[in-house]
């Protein structure tokens, strides 16, 4: 029978977790290949014989015979849907029960949260993974660490020492809590969802207050427009990195100090179905497109195989110069679920217009929403001076289709931009002051209403 949770943070899984992250991150291809069919035999293996709905998904035969990442088209892929209707019991490893195991719930931002469940070995493994993700994007042992998020965490014994203090800002509260809670805090680095922390930092900028702090961001789970990162960097004087995570899979993908994303080669493996159902891997030797499909290495009491996070991705080749010898995210285009209509009933992933409209430096948060086919509202918050926030609207219609003329307002012009990529839908601008975050705290750039899908 396996461990129950302890009540605390355990140190020593996470240091030893930390070492080998560390061993593995600059990796030659052949030990990552070797380290990583190692680990996927084995998960394979031991779903398929401990784990009641993976004994009616994979066959013994299947299993005994997977060698590698090669394989995995013969298995099933595993979508939200099994975890949110099924029972616990049905998806967690033998010895393993709701009680032993911790929860960690998705936000929910595919209309499907789920709850997974982790052991203790498998926390040891997270923490550490997040930890390292903190430590190369240049976390020093005495940083004070604000960590924009909802829930709190469990405290380490490092901090009665002084080292890796956290200071938890609750993004559920007012902006002006969160504020107060930041100023407080005193962090010299910063981890959460980029519009929360823009929004800090904007509103710092009203109220006359200079913070010069802050030596790290780390942004994660949501993109933010150029014009609005340049903001938040050069008003914290802050140097910034990426981590592309989910709560199912933990890290995927981490930037370097180059700024390419990284795939987390040694811990996922992923694979991406492209638009005419063939699946390729992302292995470095290709660039491919398509919805991600992943494989987490170290799930233990919850195997995940071939799970559809319902994100779309491209992924690029092996050749960032930083010396690592992974794949690079090039995009993530955003929820596979969020595709636009035309009036003809054809559907496209609509993440391609949103470089239309953060292309315009005036363009400070953004949002493309579609009501019905054949229709997009583009949402925008201006920077400062560019046109009054809410003044405007743009471009309703379709006429016209083409570049503005010179001395246009730039609702005008991003207005005729969209229409450029997209004829004969009628579009729409707004001007407006702000964008309504979703109950997960995230901003959803690409958004489809039911009453378009119909």
């Amino acid at each position: 029978m396996n461990s129950a949770l302890a009540p605390v943070m355990r140190l020593v899984p996470v240091l030893r977790n930390l070492v080998r992250t560390h061993r593995l991150e600059r990796a030659s291809p052949e030990r990552l290949d070797a380290e990583r069919r190692r680990l996927l035999v084995t998960l394979v293996r031991h779903a398929q014989a401990d784990v009641p709905r993976y004994r009616e998904l994979i066959a013994p035969e299947t299993a005994a015979a997977f060698r590698g990442p090669e394989d995995l088209p013969s298995l099933p892929t595993l979508d939200r849907t099994e975890f949110h209707d099924r029972a616990p019991e049905e998806l967690l490893a033998a010895g393993f029960t709701t009680a032993n195991t911790k929860a960690g719930t998705t936000s929910g931002s595919s209309g499907i949260p789920i709850t997974i469940r982790n052991s203790e070995h498998d926390l040891g493994y997270l923490r550490a993974s997040y930890l390292y993700d903190m430590l190369a994007s240049g976390l020093r042992p005495w940083d004070r660490m604000a960590y924009f998020r909802v829930t709190p965490f469990l405290r380490h014994p490092l901090e009665r020492f002084g080292l890796l203090r956290t200071f938890h800002i609750d993004t559920s509260t007012t902006l002006d809590d969160q504020v107060e809670a930041f100023l407080a805090a005193r962090p010299t680095f910063l981890v959460g969802f980029p519009h929360v922390i823009a929004s800090v930092v904007e509103e710092l900028e009203r109220r006359g207050v200079r913070y010069g702090a802050a030596r790290r961001v780390l942004f994660g789970g949501e993109r933010l427009t150029p014009t609005a990162r340049a903001r938040v960097l050069g008003h914290l004087g802050a140097r910034c990195h990426e981590v592309y995570a989910s709560v199912e899979v933990f890290t995927i993908a981490r930037t370097c100090r180059r700024g390419a994303l990284h795939l987390r080669a040694a811990d996922v493996v992923v694979e991406l179905e492209q638009d005419d159902g063939s699946v390729v891997p992302a292995d470095g030797t290709r660039a491919a497109e398509g919805e991600i499909l992943v494989t987490r290495l170290h799930s233990e009491a919850m195997p995940l195989i071939r799970y559809r996070l319902g994100d779309r991705v491209a992924v690029g080749p092996a050749d960032c110069g930083c010396g690592r010898h992974t794949p690079v995210v090039l995009r993530v285009q955003g929820r596979s679920q969020d595709r636009f209509r035309g009036v003809d009933g054809r559907e496209f992933y609509a993440d391609f217009l949103t470089y239309a409209v953060q292309d315009f430096a005036e363009v400070s948060r953004m949002q493309l929403v579609q009501e019905r086919p054949g229709q997009v509202t583009v949402r925008v918050v201006l920077a400062a001076g560019s046109e009054l926030a809410g003044a405007g609207v743009a471009g309703a219609g379709v006429a016209g289709a083409g570049v503005a003329e010179a001395g246009t307002t730039v609702t005008e012009r991003i207005a005729a931009a969209v229409r450029e990529a997209v004829p004969g839908f009628d579009v729409r601008v707004e001007a407006v002051r702000s964008i309504a975050p979703e109950a997960n705290g995230k901003i959803r750039i690409v958004k489809v209403e039911r009453a378009a899908t119909g």
